[in-house]
């Protein structure tokens, strides 16, 4: 027999059924068959929680299981199909509350203690299953509930369905983990069958495959996080939709008229459950969403700023409520894990105070920088005193190589952030960690290392003289592997020049390379100094002829216009309608032709021309 009860705190659309009604029916209406009263899509994926669920029911001595997991992870859904399951087989009584829209104990307690006076009853052979779907927001009620009904009716079995565990003795926890990933994971068979029938036919070629593929590693196979990205599907394409998820950005619709309110959005279902937490956790919430992969305790205390007893008690409670994973750190501990669904909303809430969202970016940037720190590697000794490929193979350290993986995704955060506030040394000191020999390869990051070194000498003064001349060195290193001399020898050129050591005095790494590419890295020629032009209007001619003296060509001259003009190199391939790293090495020439050393210096020459 199954039967299911549904609280509601108004009232709107459900009616509770009291221990009177409910005793009525047993005794004038028929078993019927075991069905939910509200039909629910079939199942996908689960196979193996669900054997252990069916397996755990059916095993003697249970007396109090609870499903637990984040939100939208599918607590319920699991629950529902093994219930179903079980009482297909006959022998027991199903009886469902749910308690989603309950705000009151005091309702909670009285069904309860309606259920226990009762005395339900035991069917014949079996046992009698009550299902409490729902429990975070009275999960105290809950329990003592419980204990009075385990206590009353010892054939009764309780499963509850709580991101929040009831903390009992008589409890068995069996966490919920998220949907096996890869292309043919039941992530992707979910977010497929999940995609409207209109546009199913736009998701079948490899591209979009692969594309839904990441979108649900990008969501960490949540299940509810990847139905709401697969109903956007139509007006945006999976790749689309890919780059707003990467954003934080969950297109909205309007989901289907029978689901849950607090499944609408990830908003939803994130606030829904917010009632039960304290308000120190949600603040602690909010400052760990600037992170952007693994949280280790100590980081977690440096962004919120209280002491590691305190942040200890948090990070303990936030992953007893679901909201945070614990995973291992590698080290014998622990780190802290937030689903991509938890993250944007909270950092949604956080933008809502730009100047907290300021100060948790600040501190998050300063994480990031202490522990460049300590990787090493990042001042301008030890990088004139190392190639960076040295040892790629041989010595690289396979415990650093892997704390920077881990971390490459918050130290990516942490440059943009560094970039926007103009703190180019410090951006320095992050890009040599991640182009470093540990890192994860320094060729993308080519372009970042040639544009931050010459703003942080312009900018930085004495104090980015040292970043830059490291991450010239770095470079220097980069281009000279992936064949391009000429590059290789003007950042070598400067970076000997910026590091105050001389040809004579470089450290052996920086003098094997400058052998290794011979006249391309040695200083140009120092012209003598012409004598002082006997007026300021020769002076200016003098200045006006010299970008086309320099035997500049046509493209290198226009390339040096736009430069003078502020266009960045991306503005000007799109101008020229030329490749970005073409104009990059235009660029390269003009500064070599014209003995600028850096483009702020060309945009001088060209505006004196102007003038």
């Amino acid at each position: 027999m199954f039967i299911r009860y549904e609280l509601s705190q108004t009232g709107r659309n459900r009616r509770e059924h009291t221990a009177a009604e409910t005793q009525e029916a047993r005794r004038t209406e028929p078993d019927p068959a075991p069905v939910w009263a509200i039909p629910a899509p079939p199942l996908i994926g689960r196979e193996e929680e669900l054997r252990c669920v069916t397996e755990l029911l059916a095993a003697p001595g249970l007396r109090l299981l609870t499903l637990s997991g984040p939100a939208g992870i599918g607590k319920s859904a699991l629950a529902h199909a093994a219930l179903a399951a079980t009482a297909a087989e006959g022998r027991c009584a199903v009886v469902a509350l749910d308690l989603a829209e309950v705000r009151d104990a005091a309702m909670v307690d009285s069904t309860l203690r309606a259920l226990t006076a009762e005395g339900p009853r035991r069917p014949e052979g079996g046992r009698q299953l009550v299902f409490l779907d729902n429990c975070d927001p009275v999960i105290d009620a809950v329990a003592e509930g419980v204990l009075r009904l385990l206590a009353a009716a010892p054939w009764t079995v309780v499963v509850c369905a709580s991101r929040t565990p009831l903390d009992v003795y008589a409890e068995r926890i069996l966490p919920v983990g998220p949907l096996r990933l890869g292309p043919e994971g039941d992530a992707v068979r979910l977010f497929t069958d999940r995609v409207s029938p209109y546009y199913r036919h736009g998701i079948t070629g490899a591209p979009e495959r692969a594309a839904i593929a990441r979108i649900c590693e990008v969501l960490d196979g949540v299940p509810l996080a990847i139905e709401i990205a697969a109903e956007a599907v139509g007006p945006l394409s999976p790749a689309e939709l890919e780059g707003r998820l990467r954003r934080g950005e969950y297109p909205a619709r309007g989901r289907l008229r029978d689901l849950a309110a607090r499944h609408r959005s990830a908003g939803h279902a994130l606030s829904w459950g917010e009632s039960a937490q304290r308000e120190e956790d949600i603040a602690l919430l909010k400052r760990l969403s600037v992170c952007e992969s693994l949280i280790d305790i100590d980081t977690a205390g440096q962004l919120s700023g209280i002491g590691r007893e305190e942040i200890a008690g948090g990070l303990r409670r936030l992953v007893h409520q679901g909201l945070l994973t614990s995973v291992d750190n590698g080290l014998g501990g622990y780190s802290f894990a937030m689903t991509h669904m938890a993250r944007s909303h909270y950092r949604q809430e956080l933008e809502r105070d730009p100047a907290a969202l300021a100060m948790a970016r600040a501190q998050h940037a300063s994480v990031c920088l202490a522990f460049a720190e300590r990787i090493g590697g990042t001042g301008i000794g030890a990088a004139f005193g190392s190639d960076p490929d040295a040892g790629a193979e041989d010595g690289r350290d396979a415990r650093r190589a892997a704390a920077i993986a881990r971390r490459l995704p918050d130290l990516r955060a942490a440059v943009r952030h560094l970039r926007q506030a103009g703190r180019y040394a410090d951006v320095l000191r992050l890009l040599l960690v991640m182009a470093g020999p540990d890192g994860p390869g320094g060729v993308e990051y080519t372009a970042q290392l040639e544009e931050s070194a010459e703003r942080a000498v312009e900018d930085g003064g004495a104090e980015g003289r040292g970043p830059a001349a490291a991450a010239l060195l770095t470079l220097a290193h980069l281009a000279a592997r992936t064949g391009d001399p000429e590059r290789a020898g003007a950042a070598l050129r400067r970076a000997i020049a910026l590091s105050g050591h001389g040809e004579r005095n470089i450290p052996d790494g920086a003098r094997e390379l400058l052998a290794a590419l011979g006249d391309r890295a040695r200083p140009a020629p120092v012209p003598p100094p012409e004598p002082p032009a006997p007026a300021t209007a020769t002076a200016t001619a003098a200045t006006a002829a010299a970008p086309h003296d320099a035997g500049l060509t046509p493209r290198q001259h226009e390339v040096a216009q736009l430069v003078a003009e502020g266009l960045t190199n991306r503005q000007i391939s799109r101008e020229l309608e030329i490749s970005e790293w073409t104009v990059v090495n235009h660029l390269r020439e003009v500064m070599r032709k014209l003995r600028c050393p850096s483009r702020v210096h060309v945009a001088r020459i060209l505006g004196q021309r102007a003038g």
